[in-house]
């Protein structure tokens, strides 16, 4: 599952958003690797449920995190959220319903939320936090 491990590109530079990042691509990746070697469906199902807590408490945190730091796109980035959270209550219902294999989907999921959400998205907020503390500190003055 080497497209699904943790590479420090993905980092932000926000310790407990990429501390919360990483627990979230462990998840993950337990998740796939019970499903694909059809290991314990309870442990599989366990993990699914673990993860929703996880993207919850992590959902909040950076929600939060932009709000206070007044995050211009903040309603966009909800959204995204919901739309991952939604895709994902989907595919645990289903998993939990049908106790079938669902790795392949989840796997899916987390690339799209991967390259769209972490890379893309949540880049852009840190960018937008990290200028801000430029400004604040005055490093963004020429030197002369």
């Amino acid at each position: 599952m080497k497209d699904l491990e943790w590479k420090d590109e993905y980092s932000l530079g926000i310790p407990e958003i990429d501390l919360q990042h990483k627990r979230i691509f462990d998840c993950f990746v337990t998740i796939a690797d019970d499903g694909l070697t059809k290991q314990d469906k309870l442990l599989t199902d366990s993990s699914i449920v673990q993860l929703v807590g996880l993207l919850q408490g992590h959902f909040a945190l950076e929600e939060n995190l932009m709000r206070s730091l007044g995050y211009p796109e903040l309603e966009r980035h909800i959204e995204e959220h919901q739309q991952f959270n939604a895709e994902l209550h989907e595919l645990a219902q289903m998993s939990l319903r049908t106790k079938g294999n669902m790795s392949h989907d989840m796997i899916k999921v987390f690339q799209k939320w991967q390259r769209e959400h972490i890379i893309k998205s949540d880049r852009h907020y840190a960018d937008y936090f990290s200028g801000l503390t430029r400004k604040s500190t005055g490093k963004n003055r020429d030197a002369k």
